[in-house]
């Protein structure tokens, strides 16, 4: 299937990490199945030959992502699984050849963080890349009035209010380059490239509906 028979929006960070996939990639582990198995999807159609494992922690994403793979003919590639990041792996030393973690890690707190990093490093193959992408302390949402951040674990609470007066919280590791840079070097990861960009994203699992204001992110590209 080629990648231009699925249909979505792609984005600038997207695009890079699909950018980046070794030509000669067996094994994928895509973290965090956050855009509803598109990204997983564009790498099968490049990939042919490649098995391809993405997780969530989200039940009804499981069932979402399953079904939509399935539609398009790639659930003997794709292999879509509830599992958490944070835990220990259920992998060999090495087993991936490329890791893709975009829009996920932010979600965990300062220590979780360094669990999960040494896991990923573990199951990466020496020489196999690793690429992530966390939203940005220049986030408008990072900076708003009424965001509390915790010292400790490095997560910030934000509070948002709807057009219509309803408000919601949600909680981040809201990341600087350095921030990120030096949690990736401490579980062994060698940086290869760190840069900062505006990004719209979706508020969506299913990628159907974009924020109204563009975010921004840090995009990291290291090896083992």
């Amino acid at each position: 299937m080629a990648e231009t028979d699925i249909a979505a929006s792609f984005s600038k960070s997207e695009d890079v990490g699909i950018g980046l996939l070794p030509a000669d990639a067996k094994q994928i582990y895509s973290v965090g199945i956050s855009t509803g198995g598109i990204a997983e999807m564009r790498m099968a159609g490049l990939l042919p030959d490649a098995h391809i494992i993405a997780t969530t922690i989200d039940e009804k994403g499981v069932a979402f992502a399953t079904e939509l793979i399935k539609e398009k003919g790639l659930d003997q590639q794709i292999e879509v699984k509830l599992e958490d990041v944070a835990k220990p792996l259920p992998y060999e030393d090495g087993h991936f050849d490329y890791i893709y973690a975009r829009l996920v890690l932010h979600y965990l707190s300062k220590d979780d963080l360094a669990t999960t990093l040494t896991e990923l490093c573990r199951v990466l193959r020496s020489g196999g890349k690793l690429f992530v992408v966390v939203r940005s302390v220049e986030c408008d949402d990072a900076k708003r009035e009424g965001a509390t951040y915790d010292p400790e674990t490095c997560l910030t609470t934000c509070r948002v209010t709807n057009p219509d007066g309803s408000t919601y919280s949600y909680t981040r590791y809201f990341h600087t380059e350095e921030s990120i840079s030096a949690a990736l070097e401490e579980a062994g990861f060698a940086v290869e490239s760190v840069e900062s960009y505006d990004e719209q994203l979706f508020v969506d699992f299913m990628r159907t509906e974009l924020a109204d204001h563009l975010d921004n992110v840090v995009q990291v590209v290291a090896s083992k």
